[in-house]
């Protein structure tokens, strides 16, 4: 068996399947900054009045750093099925943002593979993504999130 074979063997019966459900992490002041300084959220760079002027205040974790942590809660939680299994990130069908978070808020994530396609010498993953806000019954983030996954030497 080939290992394009082997890796869809064992991501097939996957489908429908929990992929994984992460632990609790508190967002905090210092990333908050840090990502604003990275993306050039920053005074020197843009003039964010309207932004701290919402009726949430500045205290609000911006959409696009929720949706940067699916690479944290994937890299810390999620399971391999192989030794040799690596991926890419494809891109993303859809997100939304559906209730805000701010600093102090617990989120974790909940992942779920939905679609198992062979693409080339590997496979095309589909997961649908929920991070959840501890105490809340709306998600914050919903996204599907596709990647190519390979086993072995392939490429």
């Amino acid at each position: 068996m080939s290992t394009t074979d082997a890796l869809l063997a064992s991501l097939a019966p996957r489908v429908g399947d929990t992929y994984f459900t992460s632990d609790w992490l508190e967002i905090d002041r210092e990333h908050l900054e840090k990502f604003a300084w990275s993306t050039y959220l920053d005074p020197e760079h843009v003039d964010l009045t309207t932004s701290h002027n919402n009726p949430l205040g500045g205290d609000l974790v911006d959409g696009f750093l929720l949706l940067s942590l699916l690479l944290y809660f994937k890299f810390k939680h999620a399971p391999r099925f192989s030794e040799q299994q690596w991926g890419f990130n494809y891109g993303l069908n859809k997100v939304r943002f559906t209730a805000p978070v701010m600093l102090g808020q617990r989120l974790r994530l909940r992942s779920t593979i939905t679609a198992v396609v062979p693409r080339g010498d590997g496979a095309l993953v589909t997961t649908d993504n929920v991070l959840d806000v501890e105490g809340q019954v709306k998600p914050a983030m919903v996204a599907e999130w596709l990647s190519l996954w390979y086993d072995g030497g392939n490429a």
